[in-house]
């Protein structure tokens, strides 16, 4: 069966930068190996609807990806449009949003269906199930309305406990040129899924999309997916972005095999990845540094460790020390990533963050708003305590665009928004203060300036946005 699954990014910035949708890709390939005719459609770069039309037809089930309730409305806007040029398909969305709110998505977007979870065994089954006209009410993880209008939500299907097993991103599909012009730097790549933690911003909606706990693969298996990569590049240098929830549970010894893996297959990483600063070891950075890890971006999120234990957040700043101490003793860029406007924060919250990052003396810092999103913990708590100032723009469930735009879905009791406006540009001085004074710092500029200008000159209008404090804002 002809099948389209279609990547909804119409008309919409992605404040954070372009990625590939690897979750997406990841159907693409489980499709593949069942025997299907998959085509993908990628409105990223589409100056109008209609671009991808003659790609949808004739298919007979048509998947849309929704990431996140930011992109609810982009999702639900392509759909409509693609009814129209394929009415008699049977319609499907999926992804990190329909995992957590099924039914909303239903009524929300025009499909048949809603896929939940992990979807690899499940969307194969469907699309065997509609293909040979088998009945389709008992697949598990699939969620849909009966005749009688009524919500029906199967049970979930176990989590593929070995995540080796699973095919490769298909990313031959994906226009990588593109993405790499219009501002990708790095390639994506996953080599774990779920999260054990349970902070205050993240959880239940990570184990509603990976049934929580956490899975590994193993370093062969990851090496395998990057030597095919760089065969379709044509390189063995890569570019590469690791991104779990918290790559650093792998112990040492994985690491150890994956640096001696990429050694013997002659690729060449040069890496960064996101990670909390209390699961790093001196030795364990001291491998990953061998293996091409160049910066790492720690969820730092705030000095005051009243706030973090708000956040349940399990760390501490002396943690933070230690794991930029140890960052910098390997050559490995420590970057901080704070979270400021929790409505729990005072002044002195916000002291003991700018504080700490004088203490760090991090290589750069990207500071978010503190951000309601639903389907968290924290969204819960700010409508109970009536801290939600506005639930029905899904542009403020956005961190990234909130971060750029200085605006905020929760109202702060004990501060205003200029407050925390005002100490985000003040971090951003210091951040743009600590670039030019860092002799590191410069030796990059020089050398990114000789053999990348574009990114040398970018960073360089970066570094002199921040002493205004409008390095966020677009358009500057």
């Amino acid at each position: 069966m002809k099948i389209a699954l279609v990547y909804p990014r119409w008309n919409w910035i992605e404040y954070n930068g372009l990625a590939e949708p690897l979750g997406l890709l990841q159907l693409v390939s489980a499709l593949r190996s069942g025997g299907h005719d998959v085509t993908f459609l990628d409105y990223s770069f589409c100056r109008s609807l209609d671009e991808l039309d003659e790609m949808v037809k004739g298919a007979g089930m048509i998947g849309v990806a929704v990431s996140s309730a930011a992109t609810l409305g982009s999702a639900a806007t392509v759909t409509a449009h693609l009814h129209t040029v394929n009415p008699d398909a049977v319609f499907l969305a999926g992804g990190a949003y329909p995992s957590i709110f099924p039914e909303h998505t239903l009524n929300e977007i025009p499909v048949d269906y809603v896929l939940v979870g992990e979807a690899e065994e499940s969307i194969l089954e469907l699309a065997d199930s509609l293909e040979t006209g088998a009945d389709t009410s008992s697949i598990l993880n699939l969620v849909f309305r009966d005749r009688s209008g009524d919500v029906v939500a199967n049970s979930r299907r176990p989590v593929p406990s070995n995540l080796d097993e699973l095919s490769f991103p298909a990313r031959d599909v994906v226009d990588y040129d593109a993405y790499l012009q219009n501002g990708m730097y790095e390639f994506g790549v996953i080599t774990s899924r779920g999260c054990p933690f349970n902070c205050l911003y993240c959880k239940p909606s990570t184990d509603r999309i990976f049934g929580g706990g956490i899975r590994f693969r193993s370093p062969q298996n990851v090496v395998e997916e990057l030597t095919e990569l760089a065969r379709l590049r044509g390189t063995n240098s890569l570019p590469v972005f690791f991104k779990d929830d918290t790559i650093t549970l792998h112990p040492t010894e994985w690491f150890e095999e994956f640096r001696d893996r990429l050694s013997s297959n002659d690729l060449k990483l040069k890496w960064h990845c996101a990670t909390r600063v209390d699961t790093v070891s001196r030795s364990k950075l001291k491998v990953m540094a061998c293996s091409g890890c160049h910066c790492i971006s720690y969820g730092v999120e705030s000095g005051s460790q009243r706030i973090l234990d708000f956040y349940r957040k399990g760390t501490t700043p002396a943690q933070a020390a230690l794991a930029f101490q140890w960052s910098r003793e390997f050559g490995i860029e420590a970057t901080a990533m704070l979270m400021i406007g929790c409505p729990m924060e005072k002044e002195e919250d916000l002291e003991a963050t700018y504080s700490l990052l004088r203490k760090l003396k991090p290589d750069d810092i990207v500071v978010y708003f503190s951000t309601a999103i639903p389907g968290r913990d924290i969204h819960d708590w700010a409508e109970k305590k009536g801290y939600l100032i506005n639930d029905a723009n899904p542009e403020l469930f956005d961190p990234a665009r909130n971060r750029a735009l200085e605006v905020m879905n929760m109202r702060l009791p004990y501060l205003q928004i200029e407050d925390v406006v005002h100490w985000k540009h003040r971090i951003e001085r210091y951040r743009s203060w600590r670039k030019v004074t860092s002799i590191d710092n410069i030796r990059k500029w020089l050398t990114d300036l000789v053999h990348d200008p574009a990114t040398g000159a970018r960073n360089a209008r970066l570094v002199l946005k921040g002493f205004s404090g409008s390095r966020d804002r677009p358009n500057e």
